[in-house]
């Protein structure tokens, strides 16, 4: 399937949002810049990929049905998120079975297959680590904003390296609208609330799927239910560095930190 670039406001009607469909293949540079400009939000019913490789850090965002061969290359690293279903994940790592609310990191080529709904967020020319994780947990295990909690599903391996993410938004809660200095690829893995951005008012449900650009005003609300959203990022502001990391900071020689120690640090 080609993939697509429109801005769905479940208020439009069938033909007004056909009229918004643009195809990347018809845009020049300039035009599909602005395409990614936009705010991406539809109910999850068929497989879709999207373009981001002209964005800040280059990623593409699929969100699959039941099977997928990716060849792309061994030079990226991609993010998963199984939101209903279970999948066969096979990879130069093994064969893996991952059931409905796990998620993994694969880099490299890979397939899926099985009867499920699976989120992938790739990131470009990054090599990371493979792995793999869940169910997600009812909260999150962090204060976030304005009584939402999160938790880092799979951590950056260093400062600025990207990372998948579990969002909490209790119920009666509406965010404080903010932005992101990078895009942000996403899973409504449950519950309702809605999406408010600058072209309106978008209903968020179980399996509706979004792409946020960079810098995009944006607030999550949560009415009658919860809303439990799974986040790809594709970069970080906090993670381990070269020169201060949980295995260098608490080895001890004496009373001093090898962080302070450069005479035995390694060059």
């Amino acid at each position: 399937m080609k993939p697509t670039f429109f801005a769905q406001n479940n208020s439009k009607s069938h033909n007004q949002a056909e009229k918004d469909r643009v195809s990347p293949n018809q845009l020049s540079e300039k035009s599909n810049n602005q395409a990614m400009q936009k705010f991406y939000c539809q109910k999850f019913l068929e497989t879709i990929q999207l373009d981001y490789t002209m964005a800040g850090h280059p990623s593409l965002a699929r969100w699959v049905i039941n099977s997928i061969q990716v060849n792309d290359g061994e030079q990226d690293t991609h993010f998963l998120f199984v939101s209903e279903g279970s999948v066969t994940l096979k990879s130069s790592n093994g064969e893996f079975l991952l059931r409905e609310n796990s998620f993994a990191t694969v880099p490299g080529n890979f397939s899926l297959d099985g009867s499920g709904q699976v989120l992938v967020a790739t990131l470009l020319n990054y090599t990371g680590f493979f792995s793999i994780g869940g169910p997600i947990e009812p909260l999150g295990r962090l204060k976030y904003i304005d009584g939402c909690s999160a938790t880092v599903l799979i951590n950056p391996l260093k400062l600025g390296e990207p990372c998948l993410n579990f969002l909490y938004v209790p119920p009666g809660i509406s965010q404080t609208p903010h932005t992101h200095p990078s895009l942000r690829i996403g899973l409504v893995a449950s519950g309702s609330g809605t999406c408010t951005v600058d072209e309106g008012i978008f209903e968020m449900e179980e399996g509706t799927v979004f792409c946020l650009p960079e810098n995009k005003l944006h607030s999550f609300s949560a009415i009658d239910d919860s809303l439990r959203i799974i986040i790809y990022h594709p970069d970080s502001e906090v993670g381990p560095t070269d020169d201060s990391h949980t295995m260098l900071n608490n080895t001890f020689v004496g009373e001093k930190s090898a962080q302070v120690l450069d005479a035995i640090r390694t060059k």
